[in-house]
């Protein structure tokens, strides 16, 4: 038997913020590591909403690394961000923070993990 390795697909659902203005950890599990992170808006949702790092401020923009656009009403095409681990360093999901203009939205955020199989 040979032992290898795959991506599986999982996802944190909706990360809703309940107060604007104070970033919400996307996980607590500081233990956890992904190889990549999808982040999306929610079609439907009508503010814009924030990905950033720890301490991050949508006012002024320190910490932000992405401005997410809404969809509004009419939906539309959903903006996203995909990030990918390089040269075999994972990624720290509690690493990152979702900020929101209006209450309750937020971001689908997904990610992939390293799972073993046994052919």
């Amino acid at each position: 038997m040979e032992n290898r390795e795959f991506l599986q697909a999982r996802s944190f659902g909706k990360v809703a913020v309940p107060t604007p203005g104070t970033p919400v950890p996307i996980t607590t599990d500081t233990n956890l590591r992904a190889a990549k992170l999808r982040f999306a808006v929610v079609i439907g949702e009508t503010g814009r909403v924030f990905l950033g790092v720890a301490g991050m401020n949508k006012a002024t923009g320190s910490g932000v690394i992405k401005e997410f656009w809404p969809t509004g009403a009419g939906g539309g095409i959903a903006d996203e961000l995909i990030l990918e681990s390089q040269n075999g360093d994972l990624l720290r999901p509690a690493d990152y923070y979702v900020d929101a203009n209006v209450v309750g939205e937020g971001l689908i955020v997904a990610y992939w993990v390293w799972v073993p199989h046994w052919a």
